[in-house]
């Protein structure tokens, strides 16, 4: 059972790092999949394991977070710039995926410049910024999706390593009996 377990961790993996790559929730399908393994084969791994997965999703969703905006702020994008480049990078993602039919390519291309188009349109129509300052945020913001998309990408595929390994090297709780009246471990010879 473990090894089964193990492998299906493992395609489970690569199916989080590819979703990762297309802009979808990788990081998080990785997580679900490690609870779901660690509940139903308790010797899959050890709950730190589980507790370092949750630190990479958490580490993806902030880094995604950080870059995005700091590339709209250092563009001068105002807070309703920054969301618009959000709401821009999701839309395009999806538009990407329909429009340009090159597998994950035309996802992080869409999500690229739909975070620029985001920007721009929202400091155009709501700031009142010129096409000059609106073009600035929408670059900085589509720079810090691009980076975003690398750094994320980095962390699933960190994540994706220490859960396969952590399944194919089996957990097994440690023995915390003593044994004997002697105060030996358990398993440990007795001397005559």
């Amino acid at each position: 059972m473990i090894w089964v377990t193990a492998s299906l961790i493992t395609i489970c993996s690569l199916v989080g790092i590819v979703l990762t790559i297309i802009s979808l929730p990788g990081t998080w399908f990785m997580l679900l999949t490690v609870v779901v393994a660690k509940l139903a084969v308790p010797d899959i791994m050890s709950w730190w394991v589980v507790g370092a997965a949750v630190g990479f999703v958490l580490a993806a969703e902030l880094a995604d977070l950080v870059s995005s905006a700091a590339g709209a702020r250092m563009g001068g994008a105002s807070k309703k710039g920054m969301t618009g480049a959000l709401v821009g990078s999701l839309l395009g993602a999806i538009a990407g995926t329909v429009f340009i039919p090159i597998p994950v390519l035309g996802t992080i291309i869409g999500g690229v410049v739909g975070a620029g188009l985001g920007a721009i349109l929202i400091e155009r129509s709501t700031e009142q910024k010129t096409w000059r300052e609106s073009g600035k945020a929408g670059a900085g913001a589509a720079v810090g999706r691009f980076a975003a998309t690398f750094i994320k990408a980095g962390i699933a595929i960190a994540m994706g390593l220490v859960i396969t390994f952590a399944a194919f090297w089996p957990y097994s709780a440690p023995d915390r009996t003593l044994g004997s009246q002697s105060g030996q471990p358990s398993g440990m010879i007795q001397p005559e």
